[in-house]
């Protein structure tokens, strides 16, 4: 009888080391997941932030276009109107940066890389959004100013030296400008230079949303471990 009790115990103690060992696995699989998905996050915060940074360089020149081509110069340009604001986008992209940075040091990953990741995108659209708000300001401000027949005089006769400098010149058309008759033409107010810019240079945050939503989905293995471990602390 006594024999019978020692071989039992022997079994069940290795039934309990293979369940430990497969337990084991699975949080090993798990964590190489977690690592994958936010190794990926981190790769995009630090694109979406480099490709923010490039767009608003673009922007800026494009602004300076625009004035040139309204005959704009020194102060009421658009640039100088929105340089606060392009400033304070690019500033913000430091946000991305510095939650790619926060994944990178971490020894383990939780939900606070996740919020960080989370903020610094919202931030970083909010700001990029305001862009267009503030041309659209601009064109306002510019409407009062000159008055309707000016503008009018801007949209329809105020390009002509210019147009007139660039025949013969190559042009790649722009199929997002073209008018009902074929002919390229140029972005008629500030909000339409900064809408176009966007949409042209910028791929926007749904790839960056998509990844942070996987991210925090790798994670909720570890939360129902941590709820078990919970449970079983207050089982009797």
């Amino acid at each position: 009888m006594v024999e019978e009790k020692i071989v039992g115990t022997g079994v069940e103690k290795e039934s309990q080391t293979a369940a430990a060992s497969l337990h084991g696995q699975v949080k090993s699989t798990d964590r190489i997941t977690i690592e994958q998905e936010f190794s990926k996050l981190e790769l995009l915060l630090i694109q979406t932030a480099d490709d923010a940074v490039n767009c608003l360089k673009v922007l800026k020149g494009n602004l300076s276009d625009y004035d040139s081509q309204h005959g704009l110069r020194i102060i009421n340009t658009s640039k100088t109107f929105m340089r606060s604001d392009v400033r304070a986008a690019k500033d913000t992209t430091s946000e991305l940066r510095n939650a790619a940075n926060q994944i990178a040091e971490c020894e383990s990953q939780s939900e606070s890389e996740i919020t960080a990741a989370r903020a610094a995108m919202n931030a970083t659209s909010d700001v990029m959004n305001d862009l267009a708000a503030t041309g659209r300001t601009y064109d306002k401000n510019k409407l009062k100013s000159r008055g309707i027949a000016g503008v009018v005089t801007d949209m329809f006769g105020g390009n002509k030296g210019l147009e007139d400098k660039s025949k013969g010149d190559h042009v790649v058309k722009d199929t997002k400008r073209v008018g009902s008759e074929g002919i390229l033409r140029a972005p008629d107010t500030v909000e339409e230079v900064v809408a176009s810019t966007l949409r042209d240079c910028f791929s926007g945050f749904s790839a960056l949303k998509h990844q942070i939503s996987a991210a925090e989905e790798s994670l909720s293995p570890l939360f129902a471990e941590r709820s078990n471990r919970l449970v079983a602390s207050h089982t009797p």
